[in-house]
């Protein structure tokens, strides 16, 4: 059954919600009634620039010790979300917190999808999620044609690489794939960049994709050496300059 979150008591509790920008170093968000939208495939929102962001919902409060889990996260309308949508709280990321009811503080953790929610899922998609993390479902959309993105912007990137790319580097660790250089603060991670092993952008699929340092990414072929000389030579010296104290701080 679709429920409309645009509509009744969920509509009311929506309303109430704080919207806030974001560039995907936040973790969990909420948002208002009006950026609030779904489709055949899950919850997201539109962004400003004619792009968009695949969305989940959890519950904030739980009782994990009761239940033995942890909240799960929601993509897709099911009979669950029906009946708590007035409690939901809206994310863009496997990593989140809730309160604990049973242990009276906040818990930092990764949330599963919901066991029903990825059922419908694969079998109207057949996605090959894997384990049911946000990463997976947001990475399983690019390798099934039933859900790929077909229209690109004005750089030829689909309209939530943003997102994919984010879910893409999240699921390496945030570690370059060829020297093995490391981040985890948030304000960090855009020195990892993802990057088109076959140079074509349309093509999203995980086996098609690299998570390489800001260095390691320029110096891929001759193409990308004459890109970042250009484009990108701020990025290469901003890079150094972190690394270096990076690893000053390590040593």
């Amino acid at each position: 059954m679709i429920y409309d979150f645009t509509k009744g008591a969920s509509a009311l509790y929506f309303s109430t919600l704080l919207n806030v920008e974001y560039n995907f170093d936040f973790s969990e968000f909420e948002l208002s009634q009006k950026d609030l939208d779904y489709d055949e495939i899950g919850y997201f929102q539109r962004s400003k620039k004619n792009g968009f962001t695949r969305l989940g919902i959890f519950l904030p409060e739980y009782n994990d010790e009761k239940y033995g889990s942890n909240p799960a996260l929601h993509i897709f309308n099911c009979d669950t979300t029906e009946d708590l949508s007035r409690r939901m709280r809206v994310t863009l990321s496997s990593h989140n917190n809730f309160y604990s009811r049973d242990q009276h503080k906040t818990v930092s953790t990764t949330l599963e999808i919901c066991r029903k929610c990825a059922r419908n899922l694969r079998r109207k998609y057949n996605l090959k999620l894997g384990t049911n993390s946000f990463n997976n479902f947001i990475l399983a959309l690019e390798e099934s044609e039933r859900t790929k993105q077909k229209i690109t912007d004005s750089r030829g990137y689909i309209l939530n690489w943003q997102q994919v790319s984010y879910c893409f580097r999240d699921s390496k660790g945030f570690k370059c794939e060829k020297c093995g250089f490391g981040v985890t603060d948030e304000k960090d991670k855009k020195y990892l960049h993802t990057h088109h092993i076959n140079r074509d952008k349309t093509n999203n699929h995980r086996n098609n994709l690299q998570c390489l340092c800001v260095k390691c990414h320029s110096e891929v072929d001759e193409y990308h050496r004459n890109k970042f000389a250009l484009d990108g030579l701020a990025q290469l010296i901003a890079f150094s300059e972190f690394k270096e104290k990076h690893n000053k701080k390590v040593s």
